[in-house]
């Protein structure tokens, strides 16, 4: 299928919901608790709503389309927007640390016939040669590298990957969000990684080890990694005032390779 012929991403949305389902059953896993089917939607009905706003960032900066364009899905999970992102005609590679899950985005773009190529890997050590892409997406998953060398080796390998003057779009949970968005509590998310561990258990929500930044820190761990023109960008769907897009529940961070 031509990129054209996958303007209606149902179909596609709804291969992913039996792919996953497929997974899950495969692994003895139940996907019928509130977790599991946020999981399922997050990964088929939820994804045009989840890429829309990275698609116009990605657009608006320059690339005016994704046809051809060779982008870098970071932290891919079953690489359900990878899936998204080849639908609009780039060619895909996503890595993620947990290769099974790959198998479901491989087996949905191969029924579509479309360009993504999903491997095993961590963003702190890639595979892949340098300069050689012309974006990078980081959807919610560099918060999950916890340490700090290590966030800034996963930014300093992307910036190798990447071609000279390639942009880095990055989407994470914003660290001064009134609530954390792990588990709705206030404020915890402002404790270290280890303290908001501990406190989400004693409170019965267990919440993933995660380290949140500051749009601010965001930019300066961007700009200490060697990147130019990095910047909190608001979410294009954003209709809060300007004055609060520092705390909105997401942060988008862009920035670009000099060259």
């Amino acid at each position: 299928m031509t990129p054209e012929d996958l303007q209606d991403f149902a179909p596609i949305a709804e291969s992913l919901r039996r792919s996953v389902r497929g997974y899950y059953a495969e692994h003895g896993e139940s996907l019928e608790d509130r977790a599991g089917l946020t999981t399922l939607e997050t990964n088929s009905g939820f994804v045009e709503r989840r890429a829309a706003p990275l698609i116009e960032i990605l657009t608006g900066n320059g690339t005016g389309s994704l046809a051809g364009v060779r982008l870098l899905d970071l932290g891919c999970g079953f690489g359900a927007l990878s899936v998204y992102f080849a639908a609009h005609g780039a060619e895909v590679t996503g890595i993620d640390p947990v290769e099974s899950r790959l198998q479901v985005g491989r087996a949905v773009a191969a029924k579509y016939g479309l360009s993504v190529d999903l491997r095993p890997g961590q963003m702190e050590k890639m595979e892949l040669p340098d300069s050689s892409f012309d974006l990078a997406v980081q959807n919610n998953s560099l918060c999950y590298i916890v340490s700090r060398e290590g966030r800034y080796q996963a930014l300093l390998e992307t910036h190798r990957v990447l071609k000279p003057g390639g942009l880095l779009v990055i989407r994470n949970p914003n660290r001064w969000n009134p609530r954390d968005q792990f588990t709705g509590l206030p404020l915890i998310q402002l404790l270290s990684p280890h303290h908001a561990g501990r406190i989400s258990k004693l409170a019965g929500r267990p919440r993933s080890n995660v380290r949140l930044t500051s749009p601010r820190e965001g930019v300066r761990e961007l700009k200490l990694a060697g990147f130019d023109e990095a910047a909190h960008v608001p979410s294009p769907s954003s209709r809060w005032p300007a004055l609060l897009h520092p705390f909105a529940r997401y942060q988008h961070l862009t920035a670009r390779r000099p060259g």
